[in-house]
């Protein structure tokens, strides 16, 4: 069974640190972007994180990114992938909707465990003092499935956050994103902190 699902999420294409990442920015056609992440884990234990991102857009409206991260103690290796569809493309009188699946292999306190889901999410973007913001909100939910014990566990969060190009860099090839994630289970809660480059 666990083959099974690992083979239908390779197909259809996260990460503790981030679901979100950058894929609701605004991006060239045809960008690569490598970000770095650094994670603030809070609720159960205070802990830190760091990780890497890259992300590429694979088609119009589709953008995939991997990512690698890990953390103090309690929190080893997190692997991930996910694929982001856009929906509806953001025009002045409507936001960006867009569908983003992912997989994600995390170690936690020595158990290892894999999570399944999908991310729906709303992004519009505005202009202040020259600067522009692009802030989204998300919902990832979905399976995390028990390596040891083969449970399935439904598992929901929230996402916020906002991306921009980063203040006073003078271009837009470089992007600083801060994300939040209050997660609706035991698990811990998160404040992330992206800094991103972008080149074609």
């Amino acid at each position: 069974m666990k083959q099974i699902l690992f083979l239908l999420t390779i197909v259809s294409l996260p990460v503790s640190a981030s679901i979100i990442g950058i894929s609701t920015h605004p991006l060239n056609r045809q960008a690569r972007v490598l970000s770095s992440e650094m994670t603030g884990y809070m609720s159960q234990r205070n802990e830190v994180g760091a990780g890497l991102r890259y992300t590429q857009e694979v088609a119009k409206g589709r953008l995939l990114d991997a990512n690698v991260a890990g953390a103090q103690e309690s929190r080893a290796l997190t692997l991930g992938a996910g694929l982001d569809f856009e929906v509806q493309r953001e025009d002045v009188s409507a936001p960006r909707l867009s569908l983003k699946s992912y997989i994600q292999n995390q170690k936690f306190d020595g158990e290892s465990a894999n999570l399944l889901g999908v991310a729906p999410s709303i992004r519009k973007g505005f202009v202040v003092s020259n600067q522009e913001f692009f802030p989204y909100l998300a919902v990832p939910t979905g399976l995390k499935i028990d390596s040891a014990t083969n449970e399935f566990v439904y598992y929901a969060s929230l996402t916020f956050g906002a991306s921009m190009p980063f203040p006073a860099s003078g271009t837009d090839r470089v992007l600083l994103s801060l994300e939040g994630n209050k997660n609706m289970g035991a698990s811990s809660d998160s404040l992330g902190c992206l800094v991103s480059w972008i080149w074609n």
